[in-house]
């Protein structure tokens, strides 16, 4: 108990802290022409990837940025991120076949490599101060590669059950794929050191698959990062 409230009043003495030195000009807001740069890390969602209906399971994500102050509350940057995809899909439902029997592929074990770069333009919502919230938009493009080992089976009855046979295959094939989207996205940033702040940003990129069957169609994220102003 005695070490959770010296933990309290640290914190406390800490931001408290953080606020006089904001207040004297210690921590200001970045001037225009300025540079920075972010290290991000979080988790993903990847909707609709590889003919899945739902969500997949979460993804780790990993980022770096730069980004330019056009005025002390708008700014442009650029973004690098990676992520990783393993996805398991089983089907139930095979096709028959003319003669009788079925047939169709009953399990896939998805892996794909995710490089994504944007484009982005935040404007903070907020008034000076410590405190600050970004809304974005931007351009990008992912641009993945990966592969896909697919099991299939194939039941073949001949009439009068002669000559009945059941096979099965399996196959493993490459993928790579480039598919732009549009993201958007929340930044909640608090400056605690001077050109320091800790961040945190949630965000959806509205993907444009085309007819590639491995794209996803959406990818929501959340990351909790550190920005530098230079």
């Amino acid at each position: 108990m005695i070490k959770k409230l010296s933990l309290l009043l640290l914190s406390l003495l800490f931001l408290q802290g953080a606020e006089a030195l904001y207040a004297q000009g210690s921590l200001s807001s970045p001037s225009a022409g300025s540079l920075g740069f972010r290290l991000d890390g979080g988790v993903q969602y990847a909707v609709g990837a590889g003919q899945a209906k739902g969500p997949t399971a979460v993804q780790p994500m990993g980022g770096v940025g730069v980004f330019y102050y056009i005025s002390p509350r708008f700014r442009a940057g650029l973004d690098y991120n990676y992520s990783r995809m393993i996805r398991e899909t089983s089907n139930g439902t095979l096709s028959k076949l003319p003669d009788g029997g079925v047939a169709g592929d009953v399990y896939r074990d998805q892996k794909t490599h995710f490089h994504s770069l944007s484009a982005t333009g935040e404007y903070n919502l907020l008034a000076e101060g410590p405190v600050s919230l970004y809304a974005g938009a931007g351009v990008g493009a992912i641009i993945a590669a990966g592969k896909v080992y697919t099991l299939g089976v194939k039941n073949e009855i001949k009439p009068g059950g002669a000559g009945n046979s059941i096979q099965i295959t399996g196959h493993n094939e490459s993928h790579s794929f480039v598919s732009p989207f549009i993201p958007v996205s929340f930044t909640l940033e608090y400056e605690f050191l001077p050109q320091v702040a800790v961040c945190f940003e949630a965000g959806y990129r509205f993907v444009i698959a085309g007819k590639n069957e491995f794209s996803p169609n959406g990818q929501a994220f959340g990351l909790l990062g550190l920005r530098f102003n230079l």
